[in-house]
């Protein structure tokens, strides 16, 4: 059987329309009939999946043959395809149609992008889902990153990774715009303010420091261009030796193409790894293969500004995921728990600022800290504490959970995800008393309440964002929310 890599960690489809089937076998064997008809051959189905792809679209991993072949040979060979597909919208709303569009101009311009086999998207009811869908030719590729970036099957393309990333993308900045039907997103920084309302509002005094020098050092635009959105690992499928497929392209839009290479080299998405472009390359790797294709050769100083509006593009995005947990839009604990992860970005904008250097420093859950007091209950509750408890509760995940060959992935992952929940309150429990004692007491110095006061006061202007006492305390305030979220974080260097 052929089965596609699957790239996500939500194992859940999305319930369809009254009336239309989402089983996968069903719509697999509507989709048969359907190229059967299209490529007039008699298709069976040899395998159907529902692919783990999020709550709003359905991912189907379906693989057909000649109903009378055996799979071997030109005529009767297996064919592995991908059924993109949104259950839940009626035909001409699932915003497929754009997508193709983007994909078919993509792979018009040389960039890697899976064929396109089928699409029903229009405003006409479909008679065989009843839903918009697209059918993409299924491309092989691995796109987990941390696979990609350890495993010694991937060492070839690791050395080529930053000079094919930068021909691709130069290839998607050339793509003739006008079939795409991609609108502007405008200045980049009131984007942001336009897309995360809500977190931009409530930002953190980190990445609000980071805004204001932005605004204030920006770099020559480049002429508007398509932009991907979201060009990282993750979203590439990758072989060997090549970048394969470039995915997901849900966010492209118009805009300054140098949003996609600074987004490539943020320090998120190199995941752990100290080399700039996704872990395996150098900036000048990248620029240099990006002027070959485009015949112009971005300044490093512009990348750097890009990649530190990628820093703060994505701390927002981490608060906006945690807000779909917190007002109820969608129940999840991976997502309540990347709210954290803004402290990551606030830490990586002070290193790019010069207002911080990386440190080692132990996790407090390693060291031999006694519970709030030295207390071995809580009063009136008897032992366990509830660090003991959480500790209890932990080891079960890791030991037991964790360690079963038999779990699947998508239990593995979560339960590293809870793991790692459970070691931030544990660290809150075992930091926090002294933390907020310690935060009064450096905000009242700066003349402000809390961490709300703080931002007003550097909004409006009441600090300066170049005092160095301000930026001390922001760093202490930040450090403190690492200690807590992600304390290993403190010693990743810049590069």
């Amino acid at each position: 059987m052929i089965e596609p890599n699957s790239r996500s960690t939500d194992p859940d489809a999305t319930d369809g329309r009254p009336g239309h089937p989402t089983d996968a076998a069903e719509v697999a064997s509507r989709i048969a009939r359907r190229l059967g008809q299209m490529w007039g051959r008699h298709l069976t189905v040899r395998a159907a999946r529902v692919l783990p792809a999020g709550a709003s679209r359905t991912t189907y991993a379906v693989v057909v043959g000649d109903e009378s072949g055996d799979g071997r040979g030109e005529a009767g060979a297996d064919e592995a395809i991908i059924v993109r597909a949104v259950p839940s919208a009626a035909p001409g709303d699932g915003g497929l149609d754009s997508e193709v569009r983007v994909l078919r101009t993509a792979r018009g311009a040389g960039v890697p992008v899976p064929e396109v086999l089928d699409l029903s998207d229009s405003d006409v009811d479909d008679t065989i889902l009843g839903f918009p869908y697209a059918v993409l030719r299924f491309i092989h590729g691995e796109s987990i990153p941390r696979r990609i970036l350890r495993d010694d099957a991937f060492a070839a393309v690791r050395g080529d990774f930053a000079r094919q990333a930068g021909e691709i993308l130069a290839r998607i900045h050339r793509m003739d715009p006008a079939p795409t039907g991609l609108s502007a997103l405008g200045d980049p920084l009131e984007s942001l303010r336009t897309l995360f309302p809500v977190e931009y509002a409530q930002a953190p005094a980190g990445l609000v420091i980071a805004i204001d020098w932005l605004d204030r050092h920006r770099p020559e635009p480049w002429p508007t261009a398509v932009v991907h959105g979201d060009f990282r690992l993750g979203n590439l499928l990758i072989t060997p030796d090549r970048i394969s497929s470039v995915l997901d392209w849900e966010l492209a839009h118009l805009g300054d193409p140098m949003e996609d290479l600074g987004w490539l080299c943020a320090k998120a998405w190199r995941f752990g790894v100290a080399r700039p472009v996704a872990g395996m390359g150098t900036r000048a790797e990248l620029l240099d293969a990006y002027a070959d294709v485009s015949g112009r050769r971005p300044t490093e100083e512009a990348l750097r500004w890009w990649e530190l509006y990628a820093t703060v593009r994505w701390g927002l995005i981490c608060g906006a995921q945690a807000n779909r947990h917190l007002d109820g839009s969608e129940r999840s604990m991976e997502l309540a728990a990347i709210g954290r992860r803004s402290a990551e970005q606030e830490f990586d904008v002070l290193l790019t600022l010069g207002a911080a250097a990386p440190f080692r420093v132990p996790d407090p859950l390693d060291e031999d800290i006694a519970t709030p007091g030295d207390a071995t209950t809580e009063e009136p509750h008897v032992a366990p504490t509830m660090l003991q408890l959480l500790e209890s509760v932990s080891g079960f995940l890791v030991d037991e959970v964790g360690a079963d060959d038999g779990v699947s992935p998508q239990v593995r992952f979560r339960t590293r995800v809870a793991t790692n929940v459970i070691a931030t309150v544990r660290r809150q429990l075992l930091l926090g008393e002294r933390q907020a004692q310690e935060s009064r007491r450096r905000l009242a110095g700066l003349g402000v309440s809390d961490g709300a006061d703080l931002v007003a006061a550097l909004r409006d202007g009441t600090l300066s964002v170049d005092d160095d006492a301000v930026l001390s305390v922001v760093t202490a305030e930040v450090i403190d929310r690492l200690m807590v979220a992600n304390p290993r974080h403190l010693s990743r260097p810049d590069c």
